[in-house]
């Protein structure tokens, strides 16, 4: 984190010898409260149950300093009803999670960004997102903060606006060597090797979402030196690569209410090991992933229902949403009774796709939760 500071240091000084006054100051925030409950079958034989009441709150104050630079910083806490860490800190990574335990407090943003001409970059701590459009919108490569989750992506992101309505954009991502990534990265994947202590993504998103298509994009994940495809007791690694497209389209149905179906589709050339897996069979484990989503957009203003399964090879090894080696299907809904609200209800189901060699079964769980948020 020290490293990201000093040039986070770096780029506000140089953003403020640029202008001596600040044009304006905007404060945001958002806040997400619920009950989440889940019903679990272990690969065990135990089949735990739990519900609990969850909290996320998020607070930031943008500075616009000129027409160029901007800064940005924005405070985040969870909190669940029970079993709190209560702790404040900047944390360098979220070693191998998606999110800051229950109780805990960071910095979620923290960044300079400067836009000029058609380019737009960001240096520092920041939210890096590119998801299937819809209801549930999930993705296989990039997903910060999801659900009550607090995360970040330290690094450097670059965007150009091309005149015909794509965007470029690439971001190097910066891995700690004890925290791990601030992005979930799974298991064969590792991070104390020196050429692995950086992720290249390159994204190119189509920025046109009027008539048939809602979405056109396409992405590439690079770590190297990353991937332990015979375990990390033996010490070997490979550069782990990972190729995700998405496509969804849209249809006016009648009034307000839009037909939006999407696909995303990810595929890793090189993968661990069946056996460093725990999966029967010699060779690689598979690398394919899929989701399709169907959603019902203003069934009556406001109001939307969606429908999303997909399935996540054990080799694919980037995707928050979607567990690696299992298979989810997804109901939500969603209605947004004014600017700024949100009240979403989810019913889910999660299973193994192939039984671990050590399991008594496979792993399957039913959840579901009920949530509002808010933000201003």
């Amino acid at each position: 984190m020290k490293y990201t500071c000093w040039a986070l240091s770096a780029a506000v000084a140089a953003a403020i010898s640029s202008s001596a006054l600040a044009q304006s100051t905007e404060f945001s925030g958002d806040l997400r409260f619920g009950y989440y409950s889940f019903d679990r079958e272990e690969r065990n034989g135990t089949n735990p149950d739990d519900g609990q009441w969850r909290l996320r709150a998020r607070a930031g104050l943008l500075w616009t300093i000129n027409d160029t630079y901007s800064v940005k910083g924005r405070y985040a806490a969870r909190v669940h009803h029970e079993d709190n860490d209560s702790e404040f800190r900047l944390y360098r990574g979220l070693n191998g999670g998606s999110s800051i335990q229950p109780g805990q407090s960071t910095l979620d943003e923290l960044y300079v960004r400067a836009r000029y001409g058609n380019w737009d970059h960001r240096i520092g701590r920041f939210q890096s997102n590119n998801r299937l459009v819809g209801v549930a919108a999930k993705s296989f490569s990039r997903t910060n903060s999801t659900s009550w989750d607090v995360g970040w992506t330290d690094g450097i992101q670059s965007t150009w606006r091309g005149p015909n309505g794509w965007n470029l954009t690439g971001i190097i991502e910066r891995n700690d060597k004890e925290e791990g990534p601030t992005n979930l990265r799974r298991a064969p994947l590792g991070f104390d090797k020196s050429e692995s202590r950086a992720t290249y993504y390159l994204a190119l998103d189509s920025r046109e979402t009027d008539g048939l298509w809602a979405q056109r994009s396409v992405d590439i994940t690079y770590i190297p030196s990353s991937l332990y495809y015979n375990g990390y007791a033996a010490g070997m690694t490979e550069d782990y690569i990972g190729i995700t497209g998405r496509l969804a389209t849209q249809v006016a149905i009648r009034n307000e209410m839009t037909l939006v179906s999407g696909v995303e589709l990810a595929y890793a050339p090189d993968t661990p090991r069946n056996a460093v897996m725990n999966l029967p069979g010699a060779g690689d484990a598979d690398g394919f992933a899929w989701q399709v989503s169907i959603n019902l957009m203003d069934i009556v203003p406001g109001h939307s229902v969606g429908f999303v399964h997909g399935e996540n090879d054990a080799g694919w090894l980037l995707s928050t949403d979607f567990g690696n080696n299992a298979s989810l299907t997804e109901v939500r809904y969603a209605w947004r009774p004014m600017s700024g609200h949100l009240l979403e209800a989810r019913v889910r189901q999660r299973e193994d796709l192939i039984q671990q060699r050590t399991a008594l079964r496979k792993r399957s769980e039913q959840d579901f939760y009920v949530r509002y948020s808010i933000s201003i």
